[in-house]
């Protein structure tokens, strides 16, 4: 009796995730092309925080300075957070070629609320000159027609802050595997977001409106939080601003992936602590997907068959899901993610497992070599 019903358990799970993915499907196939019109362009402002970026900072300006978009109406704000490498001194030699680049020194705060990166943007929030402020990672790289084309999904969509979308680049099997976690998990943000569940920000390619984030505070009235993004996402929706979620070419950047499995432990810990604030649906949806392997185990335990089907019918939804994102992102589906699609269950449950032991050690958050309880 009750193996019985431990399998109706696992048949009602596989019932409501199916049903959640499909309409998941619907929401991305009806998704259709970003437009550039705009028709006022304000000026705006780019925050980076910093903190030993040597490696990746002229490759994020790089592609700021060359965006579609009035140079004189656009002003980039680089936060140094406490480096010890060069990241200082390549902007202090890069910036002399531009008279828009700001560099500036954070100093630690007084406010026990302000640590870390949320630190650096409201430092750089207070030189803001501009109607909106951009705010990205320095290992990113932006596309040419970034700030155009989420200023006019503001425009359109009547909203008062954003998120795009942001793609892993990968040079390696174990960067892949991340850069199809990214793209499915856009995929999930960007569904909630059109059925109106609140889930969060992403901090690496947002934009805000000045006025909103003066009129929420700004960090220095939001407790303190690794996840600062979500943070400031659920203030304003308390102020009942509009914060959207871009899906597409225009609001695309790329950021590097992570390249030890240690580093990606320490990033999703972190990740976790806002996942544990999202509403209980968008909780069990991730759960559910992180550990489906153990589904597919018990149903072939029941019937191997089955369990085989039900393997080969995730691999099918995996490769759906990243192929929608590519045609949305106008991103090429390419034939040698195969192989990772086909082991990306078991990728998943080992890495999931991994996590939990790694999320329930007593080690407190680290991040840019610094800790957090």
């Amino acid at each position: 009796m009750i193996v019985h019903y431990f399998y109706l358990f696992v048949a009602i799970v596989l019932i409501v995730y199916y049903s959640m993915t499909l309409v998941q499907f619907v929401v991305l196939l009806r998704k259709k092309k970003d437009s550039l019109a705009l028709t006022h362009e304000p000026h705006v402002a780019v925050l980076i925080a910093a903190r030993n970026e040597e490696e990746n900072i002229i490759r994020c300006l790089e592609a700021l300075v060359q965006q579609n978009y009035p140079k004189d109406k656009l002003q980039i704000l680089v936060g140094d957070d406490a480096s010890d490498d060069d990241t200082a001194a390549l902007v202090s030699e890069f910036m002399q070629r531009y008279d828009n680049i700001e560099l500036v020194s954070i100093t630690p705060s007084t406010q026990t609320n302000l640590k870390g990166k949320t630190n650096v943007l409201a430092t750089l929030f207070k030189k803001v000159t501009g109607e909106f402020a951009f705010i990205t990672d320095a290992d990113i790289a932006v596309n040419p027609n970034w700030i155009k084309g989420m200023l006019a999904g503001l425009e359109q969509q009547q909203a008062d802050a954003a998120s795009g979308t942001t793609f892993v680049e990968h040079h390696n099997s174990f960067q892949l595997f991340q850069t199809i976690e990214w793209m499915e998990a856009l995929g999930f943000l960007y569904t909630a977001d059109q059925l109106k569940i609140k889930v969060t920000a992403v901090g690496n390619n947002m934009v805000i409106s000045k006025k909103s984030y003066d009129d929420v505070g700004g960090y220095e009235a939001i407790p303190f939080s690794v996840t600062e993004d979500l943070d400031l996402y659920l203030e304003l929706k308390k102020k009942n601003y509009t914060h959207r979620m871009f899906l597409g070419a225009q609001a695309l950047v790329w950021t590097k992936a992570l390249d030890s499995f240690k580093a990606l432990l320490k990033q999703r810990k972190r990740w976790m602590k806002g996942v544990e604030r999202t509403p209980i649906i968008c909780q069990m949806y991730l759960s559910i997907h992180a550990s489906f392997l153990f589904f597919i185990v018990a149903i072939a335990t029941y019937d191997i068959y089955l369990g085989i089907a039900l393997y080969l019918v995730a691999v099918a939804t995996h490769a759906i899901r990243v192929a929608l994102m590519c045609r949305v992102t106008e991103v090429s589906f390419k034939p040698s993610w195969w192989g990772h699609l086909l082991i990306l269950e078991l990728y998943q449950f080992l890495f999931t497992v991994c996590l939990l032991v790694y999320y329930i050690w007593p080690t407190g958050i680290e991040w840019k070599k610094r800790r957090y309880v």
